[in-house]
């Protein structure tokens, strides 16, 4: 037999044979591939605290930016429009010549429970719309009633939510009760300057603002007086620039006096 034929046969059936192990390699690594996914499921995270913790947050800076340039409240029942923004009188007398009356002398509790009613739905969706993720990944979850309260302190708004919510899937379960959230935020401390100014102005019909920001100098506080003798104090924060405005009347004097 011709020695090329039998080379060239050889070498053919060598190129068959390292075809066929890579084939087997390929179509192993597939299956080992399958195999490890099967064996190692998809990561889903249980804990639902991130997930409120993030959902909270983000739904009190909205109130908080939403209230605070309309002088605390989220839809001002007496207010003063002012750069297009209706700002809530916080002491008014409609009269002349006589000191404004304060409206608002719960005022911290009042901007606490704006706080409290706006965020109240919204975290309340966020839970079921973690409900309805959890279960779309296999998971049994189940609600109880919430329960939520706000307080204000010093640079912080403070979020209590006592929920229990419970997670079960094959190789076990999950229960959270507690969801806190501590927000770092100027609301409390900007509330107690707009209250001391309408108090000042309820009784000596005038605020003098330069001497507080001289004492006081993390604040800027700005006086716009408007043809109707309302005067709109804007109080800034400097540290985190958040700014309150509020409207107060007192003291009129007619036009042409």
């Amino acid at each position: 037999m011709d020695k090329n034929k039998v080379d060239k046969r050889g070498q053919a059936m060598i190129w068959v044979i390292v075809a066929l192990a890579l084939s087997a390699i390929i179509i192993l690594f597939f299956v080992l591939r399958e195999k490890v996914k099967l064996e190692i499921p998809e990561k889903i995270e249980e804990d639902p605290k991130g997930f409120i913790d993030e959902c909270t947050r983000r739904n009190v800076n909205e109130a908080v930016d939403l209230i605070l340039p309309q002088g605390g409240f989220v839809r001002p029942e007496h207010a003063k429009t002012y750069n297009g923004i209706n700002v809530s009188y916080l002491c008014y007398n409609k009269g002349n010549y006589l000191p404004c009356v304060n409206e608002h002398p719960l005022f911290l509790s009042e901007m606490k429970d704006e706080i409290k009613n706006y965020i109240r739905p919204k975290i309340d969706k966020c839970f079921y719309d973690y409900k309805a993720e959890m279960e779309k990944r296999q998971n049994e979850v189940s609600l109880r009633e919430m329960k939520l309260d706000v307080e204000l302190g010093p640079e912080r708004i403070y979020v209590d939510i006592d929920r229990k919510i419970s997670i079960n899937k094959e190789d076990g379960s999950l229960s959270v009760n507690i969801f806190d959230a501590e927000i770092i935020s100027p609301v409390y401390d900007l509330g107690r300057v707009a209250m001391e100014i309408a108090s000042q102005e309820a009784e000596y019909c005038y605020f003098e603002y330069n001497g507080y920001m001289i004492l006081y100098p993390k604040y800027k506080i700005k006086l716009t007086q408007m043809s109707d003798s309302t005067r709109i104090y804007s109080i800034t924060d400097k540290k985190s620039g958040k700014e309150i405005n509020i409207a107060v009347r007192g003291c009129a004097i007619p036009p042409g006096l």
